[in-house]
């Protein structure tokens, strides 16, 4: 009989399934990239649906389901409210998810980079945070990234645009929250 495990995650990403149900990508550091699914999370009176937002650092408890393991329990460890109040930080932790999710593989465990994006999630919380420490601290992540996933040896140094050139040719294409964030800057 499979049992029903427990997985301290950050929410990547989520998209819509049938009427009431969402297929979450989350990133644990028990089991990493995990694409999961979370039934009746879209309904109003879901308990779930607050726990499993974007970028919120949770607990969930998954049951080994045939395509996708279920959501049976969540519960949220910090939800970083104050970086969701400010725009810009948002376009900030896009481009902190879109390249977890896109550069790391699914069910490889990598407890490094899950404690690196919780610090940056963190930092952009903080309120004394500003716009350059930001961009600083995603410039960093970015770095810190590529030398843990073995892209770039370690302790070697990029400016804004080597690092993103680096992840762009490593992904084959663009970084889409880059756009984003370029159209939430020239509004702010």
């Amino acid at each position: 009989m499979i049992k029903s495990y427990k997985a301290e995650s950050i929410v990547l990403a989520r998209r819509n399934l049938g009427e009431a149900d969402k297929i979450i990508t989350v990133f644990s550091k028990q089991v990493g990239k995990k694409k999961v699914l979370a039934k009746g999370v879209r309904r109003l009176y879901s308990k779930r649906a607050p726990h499993i937002e974007l970028f919120s650092h949770c607990f969930l408890m998954l049951h080994p389901g045939k395509t996708f393991d279920i959501v049976t329990e969540a519960s949220c460890l910090e939800n970083f409210s104050l970086a969701r109040q400010k725009i810009e930080r948002i376009g900030f932790i896009y481009i902190a998810l879109e390249l977890t999710e896109r550069l790391t593989a699914e069910h490889v465990p990598t407890p490094a980079i899950f404690f690196r994006l919780r610090q940056f999630l963190d930092t952009l919380n903080h309120p004394d945070t500003r716009r350059q420490k930001a961009a600083q601290e995603l410039n960093n992540f970015k770095t810190y990234m590529l030398s843990e996933l073995g892209f770039v040896e370690h302790q070697r140094t990029f400016t804004d645009l080597q690092v993103d050139t680096e992840i762009e040719q490593i992904l084959e294409g663009t970084i889409r929250s880059a756009q984003l964030l370029t159209r939430i800057q020239s509004l702010v």
